[in-house]
């Protein structure tokens, strides 16, 4: 074998061995690139899951809420709007009904049969007139005379203000003639468009907006004059 043939062996196999090396260089950076990617990836899903949990926790609390405020419409006598208060205010209220339903039953089963027995037929006299109603006419009727006033109760009125021109309002008074009238007649001077409200007359006047929008063209009242009028209108005018 000459010199020349050697050469050509030694360079063949220096050819081959940079091919092996750049082979596996880039079967090395492949690997890396993609380990690389997937634990970005991973980082990334871990890093969306507190948001996700903070949003699931938002969801609830609204809820919660919700379901606060819809309780509190339904119970008279609040004492304090946090919710430790309202959840007792509404078990004491629960407790204060079955009693009354357990003394109905009591004087049901006491009464006799005869006072149970209604008017005759002879009692009804076709000829006497009847009221003629008006469908737009406001009657003062409309919380009975027989339900009994609140006892111990301090009156209250609470306004709050949320986002943009919304307004939160919790009343509760004694309950007079032509209270729900002239209560009307204020949020409307006000300028509130009440969306949302809930009104009782069972043991005193409670009402409860759960949203009111100030109207654009209205006087734009902070909460201190919107509970001011309230106050005034509820006859509570030695309150402020």
């Amino acid at each position: 074998m000459s010199w020349d043939d050697e050469d050509e062996i030694d360079q063949s196999v220096d050819a081959s061995s940079m091919a092996i090396s750049a082979s596996m260089e880039n079967a090395a950076g492949a690997v890396a690139g993609a380990s690389g990617a997937g634990g970005g990836s991973g980082r990334g899903k871990k890093k969306g899951m507190p948001a996700k949990n903070l949003m699931a926790e938002r969801r609830r609390r609204k809820k919660l809420n919700d379901r606060l405020y819809m309780l509190r419409s339904v119970v008279p006598k609040i004492s304090k709007m946090d919710r430790a208060s309202i959840l007792g205010d509404a078990i004491e209220y629960l407790k204060e009904l079955l009693q009354r339903i357990s003394d109905l039953h009591n004087e049901l089963e006491s009464a006799p049969s005869s006072s149970l027995v209604g008017p005759t037929s002879a009692s009804f006299n076709p000829s006497t007139p009847t009221l003629q109603t008006f469908p737009g006419q406001v009657k003062e009727e409309l919380c009975p005379g027989s339900f009994p006033s609140p006892t111990g109760q301090q009156a209250t009125v609470e306004v709050r203000m949320r986002e943009g021109h919304a307004v939160n309002i919790h009343m509760f008074c004694a309950r007079r003639p032509g209270i729900l009238l002239s209560t009307m007649t204020a949020l409307d001077s006000l300028g509130l468009d009440i969306e949302q409200a809930v009104i009782s007359c069972f043991n005193g006047f409670a009402m409860d907006v759960f949203r009111a929008e100030q109207c654009a063209d209205g006087p734009g009242m902070v909460p201190e004059e919107i509970k001011a009028v309230l106050m005034h209108t509820a006859g509570l005018h030695n309150a402020m």
